[in-house]
């Protein structure tokens, strides 16, 4: 019974229905790996969160692996949904190359939430979008999330928080991202049978050598054979002779492709990205003979397009029509030849638009070269900017956009005009661009406050990175609003204070769509202070306590979430969290060379953490109540915490043992802390009190009391105390 009600957690009832299943390709050939991978995601009988990984390089299958893996129908069972029963719980989600940096990350993560359970809210920090999406995922049945393409581990780790439920299956080029406990399954090149079978599948029966030779010299890599298979088919199909045909196609293959074909010796490394785009070049040049004049050209202008997105065919024809004259049906034509050459992948939904496989993408960029990448980006600028009016900038301040870019309705436009610019050598115009209101206001409504942050974060300028940060400070007030237009009333009363942003907030005011609309009179009380260099957000509770580290390069914090984490003092990035304890984190102290830290929790215990490899190496318990604080003596070889108990415990480092109970708080103690030299210990307590203890003795030599409760206390140089509490600051000086 337990495991039929986990189908069907009522969060799930409002989801939009999952995606429909996507079709195995006529010519897939099953695999071993795609049996070791199906047979890995239904593992187990309860229902646990683990990662599968398909592995290899570019162009061995790991994508269409991953779309048979989700269309066996023991896949399809073990993900079956109650609602909608012709449709599994089974997301694919494409990540690519280009998603790199911490809004491009954190803006993926909103996305995919959006795609599997309609939740609109917004993320400018990658784990707190990560921690978001595993909650929403335990909350809901059996779920197959497949992440396609993941090249760097900072993708990859926000999709593994929570998410009890969810399976995660992985490509990627690179296993060593994986987490551990993943099942890692290689794919690589294909076995002489599976290899043969995608060869010549519907081709008329060619004779053993030669099928042998072409096998050879492809290397058994499905993006090869099927480029060969296709190029022999719509030979054929216009008459050619499938053998002479096939004779020249190996015949080219073996003149352009690696020099380790010639000999049965020599191993075709594919990682080598040099023989790799020379094995792609080889099948391409093969293909592209077969387009009419200008056609191979117009192929290779393709590269300079955003990696594993959908590209529409007016933007291509924008940049073909300045580039060779072509109209947008002559376009259309073109894209249909390179589709039936498999040279990309047609979508005829919503006028068009194109992907290419990331391998051709590869080629095709090398084969352009730094110079022209940066010729073809202008070019198609320009092409763009011809569509749209002239446009000034808002305020004398503000720099010239020269064209109305935020009129802009094609959404691939809108996500990668920003990147195209860099492309295309031309920062100033796009800092101009990101740094205007009416582009921020129209990136805002399209994708969320991510986007216009993340577009002035890839241009990281002096100019661009200050106005970032003005947009990242406010990102969290940015949400979806009722009705949608007073989204941008609240934008510009969070930037009405901003030497950048206030003056074009002004201008946009004196246009009358805006109004009517709300102006701030003096600044707004809740403003972020001019000094705050980053916010650092993973927490999903309340922050109880921080400790920097001695050489003062990363910072430990603690939480009500029940989690420590470990945060580079540099990037704000968050390289590890410790998890163990079973309730609120209240306290962290680090070890005076930087190796351990110890905390204290809810939970009553005491936990020693070793800092390299984030792992708990002691648990210390024996306080009968929550233990709030804790300190670390100077030479690192004992601690001191404190506790709901009204207790003080002193422990050694090395045995984890209790040598001493400190009593006479009447009260929880709420705060310790170890003198410089060792000798003296101060603690605060609700009991009013602050007193000193003798470490030899372990007695109470002196004390003072307060009006009111006191939370904390901190040693300074030559006996200088600082106690807090209620009543507010009180300092001390020890004489002795």
């Amino acid at each position: 019974m337990a495991a039929r009600l986990q189908l069907r957690p009522p969060a799930a009832l409002n989801d939009p229905p999952p995606p429909p299943p996507v079709a195995v390709p006529d010519w897939f050939v099953d695999r071993a790996q795609t049996r070791a991978a199906a047979a890995a995601v239904c593992r187990g009988g309860r229902a646990v969160g683990i990662t599968t990984s398909l592995w290899g390089a570019g162009g061995f299958g790991k994508t269409t692996l991953a779309t048979a893996v989700c269309a066996r129908r023991r896949v399809r069972w073990r993900f079956r949904s109650r609602t909608f029963p012709l449709r599994p719980r089974i997301y694919s989600v494409t990540i690519g190359r280009d998603v790199r940096g911490r809004a491009a990350v954190a803006a993926k993560v909103v996305e995919v939430i959006r795609f599997i359970t309609g939740d609109t809210t917004e993320f400018d920090d990658p784990e707190l979008a990560g921690a978001h999406l595993g909650r929403l995922l335990d909350q809901r049945p059996r779920t197959l999330l497949v992440l396609d393409d993941v090249w760097e581990a900072e993708q990859l780790d926000p999709f593994l928080r929570g998410g009890r439920r969810c399976v995660r299956l992985v490509t990627t080029r690179n296993p060593a991202l994986l987490p551990p406990t993943a099942q890692r399954i290689p794919v690589d090149q294909m076995s002489r049978n599976q290899a043969r079978a995608v060869l010549t599948w519907n081709l008329p029966p060619l004779p053993g050598l030669l099928t042998d030779a072409l096998l050879k010299a492809t290397g058994r890599w499905a993006l090869l054979l099927r480029l060969t298979n296709r190029l022999i088919s719509e030979q054929c199909a216009a008459g050619a002779d499938p053998t002479a045909t096939a004779e020249q196609i190996l015949h080219r293959l073996r003149h352009n492709g690696p020099a380790a074909v010639d000999d049965p010796a020599t191993t075709w490394n594919l990682d080598d990205p040099r023989l790799r785009n020379q094995a792609v070049k080889a099948s391409i040049e093969a293909a592209t003979t077969l387009l009419p004049p200008g056609g191979p050209d117009r192929f290779s202008e393709l590269g300079i397009f955003a990696e594993d997105e959908s590209i529409p065919i007016p933007v291509i024809a924008l940049l073909w029509q300045a580039s060779g004259h072509l109209t947008e049906d002559q376009t259309r034509i073109l894209c249909r030849d390179l589709e039936r050459l498999s040279l990309l992948t047609l979508d005829p939904r919503n006028g068009g638009a194109i992907s290419l496989h990331d391998v051709i993408r590869d080629y095709l960029r090398s084969d352009l070269g730094a110079a022209g990448l940066t010729s073809l980006n202008g070019l198609l600028i320009d092409a763009v900017a011809s569509t749209l009016p002239p446009a000034q900038p808002l305020a004398p301040t503000a720099s010239d956009p020269e064209r109305a870019w935020w009129q802009l309705q094609d959404g691939y436009l809108l996500d990668h005009l920003i990147d195209h610019l860099l492309a295309a050598g031309r920062t100033t115009v796009a800092e101009a661009v990101a740094g205007d209101l009416r582009w921020a206001e129209t990136r805002l409504t399209q994708r969320g406050p991510t986007a216009p942050w993340a577009d002035l974060t890839r241009i990281d300028t002096p100019h661009a990175r200050p106005l970032a940060r003005s947009l990242a400070q406010t990102a969290h007030l940015l949400t979806p609003t009722d009705p949608p237009h007073a989204l941008i009333g609240v934008l510009h009363t969070r930037l009405d204070t901003h030497p950048h942003w206030q003056p074009q907030v002004t201008a946009r005011r004196h246009d009358p769509a805006q109004r009517p609309c709300l102006t701030t009179l003096w600044p707004l009380a809740d403003a972020p202070s001019s000094s705050l260099h980053r916010t650092l957000t993973g927490h999903t509770d309340w922050v109880t306590s921080v400790a920097i580290s001695p050489d003062g390069t990363w910072l430990a914090t603690t939480s009500h979430d029940t989690t420590t984490r470990i945060w580079d003092r540099a990037t704000g990035t968050c390289t590890a969290t410790l998890t163990g304890h079973t309730n609120r984190v209240y306290s962290v102290a680090i070890s005076p060379d930087g190796t351990w830290l110890a905390t204290t929790s809810h939970d009553r215990t005491v936990r020693i953490w070793d800092r390299a490899t984030g792992t708990c190496t002691a648990t210390l318990t024996g306080h009968t109540n929550r233990v709030y604080s804790v300190a670390i003596s100077p030479d690192g070889t004992w601690l001191a915490t404190t506790s709901h108990d009204r207790t003080v415990r002193i422990w050694d480092r090395a045995t984890g043992t209790c040598t001493a109970t400190l009593t006479g708080h009447t009260d929880s103690v709420n705060s310790v802390a170890i003198s410089p030299d060792s000798t003296w210990l101060a603690t605060a307590s609700n009991d009013t009190t602050t007193r000193i203890w003798a470490i030899p003795s372990q007695r109470t030599v002196t004390m003072a009391r307060a009006e009111q409760a006191l939370a904390s206390c901190s040693w300074g140089a030559v006996g200088e105390l600082a106690v807090a509490g209620g009543s507010g600051l009180f300092l001390f000086h020890l004489l002795t």
